[in-house]
């Protein structure tokens, strides 16, 4: 894992997919510490409540991440994060016990609203958000209500 953002509350949030902050002034804010997956998520066991967010591709890993942590993962976001070509899961979406939310824009050619709706049907805690305008570069304009999901009430 990667440092992205030193935060000063009790919450931390892994990115999956993405190598930079998003916006790291909305980041700052919050207080919360931000790392990146640099392929080592596997082996880092979160120390204390945690939440998670992937990107594209990378939502199967951050997912993948939420099943295996679920007694300390409490919170997801999806962005824009199509669904397994055969549609089967490397991990029991059962086994995912964090709220989950999932953000696709409409005008994405990749995934959009067929996507969103196969991963709400399957999670068991989710609710989506569709962006009329959205295309598949969605996480940074939707950084902010990423935030506010994934660390309510956190403010530095």
């Amino acid at each position: 894992m990667r440092l992205l953002t030193e935060g000063v509350v009790d919450r931390t949030v892994v990115l999956f997919g993405a190598e930079e902050d998003p916006d790291p002034q909305l980041t700052w804010q919050r207080g919360i510490t931000l790392l990146a997956d640099d392929g080592t998520a596997a082996s880092h066991e979160p120390a204390g409540p945690a939440a998670v967010v992937g990107w594209s591709d990378a939502g199967l890993d951050a997912l993948a991440y939420a099943a295996a942590h679920a007694d300390l993962v409490d919170r997801v976001v999806l962005v824009a994060t199509p669904k397994p070509g055969d549609d089967s899961l490397p991990f029991d979406a059962g086994d995912i016990r964090a709220k989950c939310l999932l953000l696709f824009g409409a005008e994405d050619p990749l995934t959009g609203a067929r996507h969103g709706a196969w991963w709400q049907r399957r999670l068991p805690d989710a609710r989506l958000e569709m962006y009329p305008d959205g295309t598949h570069d969605l996480l940074v304009p939707t950084w902010k209500r990423a935030l506010s999901h994934l660390a309510p009430r956190c403010k530095r």
